[in-house]
């Protein structure tokens, strides 16, 4: 079975709640809208497909929030998605 390793590479603390991962109101913790309450957001990501290697940058895209998109692969075809480095 084919495999795509995603290694998130960069990280940003989150301009929106700098960081906490909530509003920042005591009295009303909520979870942050931009980084979802993680308190940082992916700026660096790399692809290794076990078939094709490392993919160039042209071959995926992904969000702040770590998901990553395959662009030009067969949506019949199955994979197993690993990643390595947790977000």
């Amino acid at each position: 079975m084919r495999t795509i390793t995603i290694r998130y590479t960069a990280f940003r603390a989150c301009p929106n709640c700098e960081g906490r991962g909530d509003d920042g109101a005591s009295w009303r913790p909520e979870e942050c809208r931009r980084c979802k309450g993680r308190g940082r957001l992916v700026t660096g990501v790399e692809v290794e497909d076990s078939v094709d290697g490392v993919l160039p940058r042209s071959r995926y895209d992904f969000n702040a929030l770590g998901e990553v998109y395959l662009l030009d692969f067969d949506e019949d075809e199955e994979f197993e998605v690993v990643r390595a480095t947790p977000y």
